[in-house]
């Protein structure tokens, strides 16, 4: 895109990828001195991309003319974030709670506890078109990664639905559910289990999900040199073509609707914690790696 800034060296980021890749090979960096980032989000209305700085208890917004701004300095420790059809942008928080803010910038606390128990520290979130909000609720922020250590006290770590004031539990299956988003027509949700790096799919019928099975795990590939090589399954996300790409070890795996890796992208950057597509014409991939942002133009 012609307005779209290189605001800081390439040099500070490599990355491997092939001359039929699904990315071109250099990424714009949009910066390497975070905390530890996450949660990315497009944010169509104003032609925008959405990170969180989570230990900097920041939310931060990017837009294609390189400009870099802090839109919410006490984020409540924020994860993963989506914006609504109303604008609002919900924020899976690390204290243990699911919020949003609205356009006018107030903001609103959704849900704290479930069966009268706090959540575990809600991590990722996907909106689904008819307004609910599922996220997954692992550990993580009371492990450290938040602002104060505590107990678990729910049974499972679960896959929740929030809508019109009500959470329910769609499943408890997995170990560490950590990314999660729909595929295109909704009739699937992918959830990472980052336990055993697994992506998982479930079938999506009205109120319920079921069906999970084994769908994706990153392979490194041989020529790669990837930071870490434990199984591994962070953030996920769906293109509009039903390909999953995963935020796995030492890069991205990007996977066919039939869960068969048709690339991998090794990244030089820490843990690659998540992606997200955005662009006018869904030509943008930020991902979010440690303490690095990086924005490639999607092929």
């Amino acid at each position: 895109m012609k307005n779209f800034m290189l605001i800081a060296a390439i040099s500070a980021i490599t990355v491997n990828v092939a001359a039929d890749s699904f990315v071109e090979e250099h990424p714009t960096l949009v910066g390497d001195s975070f905390g530890f980032v996450e949660g990315p989000a497009w944010d169509k209305k104003h032609q925008r991309f959405l990170f969180s700085d989570i230990p900097n208890n920041k939310t931060y917004s990017y837009d294609l003319s390189g400009t870099l701004s802090v839109i919410d300095e006490n984020s409540g420790y924020a994860n993963g974030l989506d914006i609504d059809k109303e604008g609002n942008i919900w924020a899976a928080r690390h204290d243990r709670k699911l919020s949003f803010t609205q356009p006018n910038g107030d903001k609103v606390i959704a849900a704290t506890t479930y069966n009268g128990k706090p959540l575990n520290s809600p991590n990722d979130l996907s909106i689904k078109s008819d307004g609910s909000v599922w996220f997954s609720d692992p550990p993580f922020g009371i492990q450290g990664y938040g602002p104060q250590k505590a107990e678990e006290v729910q049974p499972v770590r679960g896959i929740y639905r929030y809508q019109n004031g009500d959470i329910t539990l769609m499943s408890g299956e997995l170990e560490l559910p950590n990314g999660i988003a729909f595929s295109p027509d909704e009739s699937f949700l992918y959830v990472a289990n980052t336990s055993d790096g697994w992506v998982y799919r479930f079938n999506v019928e009205k109120d319920t999900i079921h069906n999970k099975h084994k769908f994706a795990k990153v392979i490194p590939s041989t020529s790669s040199k990837p930071l870490n090589s434990e199984p591994m399954a962070d953030g996920v996300e769906v293109d509009q073509y039903g390909n999953v790409l995963v935020a796995g070890p030492g890069g991205i795996g990007v996977f066919n609707s039939d869960g068969e890796q048709i690339e991998y992208i090794a990244i030089d950057a820490g843990h690659i914690s998540n992606l997200e597509i955005g662009g006018q014409n869904h030509n943008l991939l930020m991902v979010t790696a440690a303490n690095k942002v990086v924005i490639f133009k999607i092929k």
